[in-house]
């Protein structure tokens, strides 16, 4: 019985799949396909077909901030033997909006609240690809639309593509 994996019913966490060692299907052979592709795809499946975990795993395939874990990440799968050009490259800015609740006079306020999260923590991961005061750049800034702003500003002074 030692050899049965866990099936990771419910978990979207890519990581964490990988580092139990759950039951994975391999989909990174898609990887160079979706390279191929127009910069904006829409994943359409019912619930529960594994579209969090696709996006997850493909985040932790692109983020630069996760270069070093590759080999333990990936090197069980087809894109660990025939990695693209793109692996760990980018900084990625990864919301996942199922997190946000309330009713719908707070929803605005929470939506806000959740993206400014998010933002602050990309300058967190990713401050040393900027100057100096980066992060308390961001954190400072009142909202998520001036924190998006202001790292877009960023990014592109510095030559980052988006």
């Amino acid at each position: 019985m030692a050899d049965v994996r866990m099936v990771p019913y419910g978990v979207s966490s890519f990581m964490t799949v990988m580092e139990q060692g759950m039951y994975y299907v391999d989909k990174t052979t898609y990887i160079p396909l979706l390279e191929q592709q127009p910069p904006n795809i829409i994943f359409i499946r019912p619930r529960r077909f594994g579209k969090s975990l696709l996006l997850n795993m493909l985040r932790a395939y692109y983020d630069i901030s996760r270069k070093d874990v590759f080999e333990e990440l990936f090197g069980s799968l087809w894109i660990g033997r025939n990695p693209t050009p793109n692996r760990n490259r980018y900084q990625v800015l990864f919301f996942d909006f199922s997190r946000i609740g309330g009713d719908k006079d707070a929803l605005g306020r929470c939506f806000d609240e959740y993206c400014s999260d998010v933002l602050d923590l990309f300058a967190s991961v990713y401050a040393p690809y900027y100057g100096p005061g980066f992060e308390a750049e961001v954190a400072a800034r009142e909202g998520a639309t001036r924190k998006l702003n202001y790292i877009d500003m960023q990014a592109k002074e510095l030559g980052y593509s988006l």
